[in-house]
């Protein structure tokens, strides 16, 4: 079990917070917890800034309304607009990653 997902486990929400991160609650942190943390903290940091999390979606309803997303590192996928507003939110937030 990777540290990340063993301090999730615990019922802590971990997020990144520049070169380090924040956990929440902190207040509810045993003293063996934040050692933990301390001693796993760049693999947590490095944890968080490669994770993607996939969930499974349901199969797109017939006829859905399918928009072309692209993911942060350039891979096409398509999602289930709810409406046309919908979908040009999606295009517009998730435009395709140009390289500099």
């Amino acid at each position: 079990m990777s540290a990340l997902t063993k301090i999730k486990s615990a019922g802590f929400a971990v997020f990144l917070y520049g070169d380090s991160f924040k956990i929440t609650p902190s207040s509810s942190l045993s003293i063996q917890q934040r050692e933990f943390l301390k001693s796993h903290r760049a693999e947590i940091i490095s944890e968080l800034q490669n994770k993607v999390e996939w969930r499974e979606l349901p199969d797109p309803k017939p006829n859905a309304l399918m928009v072309t997303c692209f993911t942060p590192n350039g891979k096409i996928i398509e999602v289930e607009a709810k409406d046309e507003t919908h979908a040009d939110f999606l295009r517009n937030w998730n435009p395709r990653h140009q390289p500099n």
